[in-house]
């Protein structure tokens, strides 16, 4: 009987410890599926930034699926000084792992040069 019970807590131990390692290798592979695409975001926003100014569009939030998961993206630029020479910018992504809210962010900045005509 004794036997039984220590069999069955070792059963339960390995297999809870085996859908927490592939929980983890699943966020990772995800995380690192789609860190690429939140790398170029931000960078497309910086481009566009320093290029444009405040006269630049850019998307604030969107969403895509992508291998049957729902990914949600926020974009926020702000100016830091009054002449608009300068920007931060965050960028935020939301997904669904399990149980728990995934999330990437990212940062930069965005230096705006005003062209002498």
């Amino acid at each position: 009987m004794i036997a039984t019970i220590i069999l069955a807590l070792g059963t339960t131990f390995l297999s809870r410890s085996f859908f927490i390692t592939l929980d983890s290798y699943n966020y990772c592979s995800r995380y690192l599926q789609v860190m690429s695409w939140a790398d170029e975001k931000v960078w497309e926003a910086q481009e566009n930034l320093s290029r444009l100014g405040a006269a630049a569009s850019l998307n604030n939030a969107g969403s895509f699926t992508e291998k049957g998961r729902d990914f949600k993206w926020y974009l926020a630029y702000s100016p830091l000084n009054a002449d608009g020479s300068l920007y931060k910018v965050d960028f935020e992504m939301f997904w669904q792992e399990g149980a728990r809210k995934a999330r990437i962010q990212r940062g930069t900045y965005a230096r705006y040069e005003k062209k002498e005509e």
